[in-house]
């Protein structure tokens, strides 16, 4: 247009024109720059959405953990691994966008990141493409094989833990949420997933793509949790009725026995009330089908089944069935069972008070009775586990004090005398143990960040966790090391639970950040016939 035979003036004219349709190009670039940052913006805040939604349901979570931890632990465990994985993909990406925004502007390290919005270069294509792309004709080996990589192992980890069952129903929906396929024809040369998606795009258009990716890894992981949640009581029968209920191992009790009751909350429904088979059987993971379901049910009762019998002779008597409940779904659940009484005259009964083994070192308090016979008739004697058994009146009638010295068995035999015979009434088998080792702690603490002055003040106390024995130990030994940044190493060898002069002095000195270590803890009984040393887990403090 700007030709040497045109005159002057044309030429000025032709200039001005090619001048006046770049500016029409621009306005229009600045139109589809700015529509691509409207729904960068628009993808944002739904991506923030789903951010608030998952963060409701991790809290379902927790408050269903603290509920019924045994119940949850699996989908929970599955829901923690989920939000790992989509946590680090939408920082990668998240990352990967402050990467070219800031190449692209020239913003300097350290300087804040501007909003997409607010983009010097927004227009800009060699960057980005370079960052995702390089200069390969298939954009490969770069960030976006990066990303494509990290989507798809994600897409792995939901398949992994989504709900047992449904990983081809979610291979359907990953595959079209986050389709990382390359294309099956080419267009415009574009014959890869990184080519199709970030070559010769503006910083605006890779951003706002980016963004998108972002909300649809939150929208995947938004659906699976979903699911996992609902997944525990899917088939679950809704319980309406709740009802106290006592069980009492026997209802006669003879002076010198004990009387004992399970107290427990039952839990029924009274639109749907179970079946109850006698006699019938089933596998026991009760999802396969019942032989014998169809007979005649127990009669129910309040959502009770009442089973009843008439022994007539001595001797143990069992019986078995399986409980049919209908699911929600119509299919039914078998959850067989077994039970069993016994019939006979009066027999002893051996119960240790605190724990169901007997520990070296320490006395063993147990009762022993023999219901309807006076405890004086009662003979009693332990064999195994080096043992002997004292009777302990100070407790009362019946009760005994265990000490062994080996670990192994011990079997506590008893007899009485009946009708002036002395007739045996059974022999109990118990675990002899060591006294578990004590947990060491200073300040009430096993270790973490602490205050120097706690520090200083505090003393090494070894403690017996959850164990029901009034016992103690005492420590007779440590060794403390000092360490920190531009710090030599310091150790210091003490005896007893006392901190050492030397070693307070050293911990005057020391500063923030500075580690303080509290090694080769030893300790033994206080009391009792178990003076073997124990070694005790070493506590690390970091120095606030």
């Amino acid at each position: 247009m700007a030709s040497g035979k045109a005159s002057p003036r044309q030429k000025m004219i032709n200039m001005m024109y090619l001048v006046l349709t770049a500016l029409l190009a621009l306005n229009v670039t600045k139109e589809v720059i700015n529509a691509f940052v409207t729904i960068n913006e628009s993808v944002s805040l739904s991506k923030e959405n789903l951010d608030k939604k998952n963060q409701n349901t991790y809290a379902a979570f927790s408050q269903a953990m603290s509920v019924d931890a045994a119940k949850y632990a699996e989908v929970n465990n599955r829901a923690a691994t989920i939000k790992k994985a989509s946590g680090e993909l939408v920082k990668f990406i998240e990352d990967t966008k402050n990467e070219l925004i800031t190449i692209t502007d020239g913003i300097e390290a350290g300087q804040p990141v501007p909003q997409l919005r607010d983009m010097e270069k927004k227009d800009d294509y060699d960057v980005p493409t370079n960052i995702m792309c390089g200069d390969d004709q298939n954009g490969q080996g770069k960030k976006a094989t990066e990303l494509k990589n990290k989507i798809e192992a994600f897409k792995k980890t939901i398949l992994a833990n989504c709900p047992k069952g449904a990983e081809g129903d979610y291979k359907k929906r990953l595959d079209q949420l986050l389709n990382t396929a390359d294309p099956t024809k080419a267009e415009d040369g574009k014959r890869t997933w990184e080519m199709m998606n970030f070559y010769h795009n503006p910083v605006v258009a890779t951003v706002a793509l980016l963004t998108k990716i972002q909300s649809d890894v939150r929208n995947a992981e938004s659906q699976v949790i979903d699911e996992l949640l609902s997944s525990v009581d899917k088939n679950v029968v809704k319980m309406d009725k709740f009802t106290a209920k006592v069980i009492a191992n026997s209802t006669v009790v003879t002076i010198g026995s004990e009387y004992q009751a399970d107290v427990f909350l039952s839990a029924t429904s009274s639109t749907m009330a179970p079946e109850v088979f006698i006699g019938a059987t089933t596998d026991s993971s009760g999802s396969g089908s019942c032989r014998g379901c169809d007979g005649n049910p127990l009669p129910v009762d309040g959502g009770y089944a009442k089973f009843t019998a008439r022994p007539g002779s001595e001797g143990e008597n069992k019986w078995a069935g399986v409980i049919r409940v209908k699911k929600p779904d119509g299919s039914y659940e078998h959850y067989p069972f077994n039970a069993s009484y016994v019939a006979q005259k009066p027999s002893s009964v051996v119960a240790a008070d605190k724990m169901n083994v007997l520990y070296i070192g320490v006395d063993n308090p147990m009762s022993i009775s023999v219901p309807g016979v006076s405890n004086n008739l009662v003979k009693v004697s332990i064999e195994g586990g080096g043992g002997a058994l004292k009777p302990n009146p100070a407790a009362g009638g019946g009760r005994y004090n265990a000490n062994v010295t080996t670990v192994g068995k011990a079997s506590i035999k008893v007899s009485a005398e009946i009708g002036g015979k002395v007739m045996p009434m059974g022999a109990f088998e118990y675990r002899v143990k060591r006294v578990p080792d004590p947990v060491a702690t200073l300040a009430n603490m096993k270790g973490g960040t602490i205050n120097k002055s706690v520090l200083m003040a505090g003393t090494l106390i070894p403690l017996l966790e959850n164990f029901d024995f009034e016992l103690y130990f005492k420590i007779v030994g440590f060794k403390m090391t000092v360490t920190g940044k531009g710090r030599d190493l310091m150790e210091f060898e003490g005896s007893g639970n006392q901190l050492t002069p030397q070693m307070r002095d050293a911990l005057a000195k020391v500063r923030a950040g500075d580690k303080v270590f509290f090694e080769y803890i030893k300790a033994k009984m206080a009391s009792g016939s178990d003076q073997t040393t124990r070694n005790l887990p070493a506590l690390a403090f970091t120095i606030q």
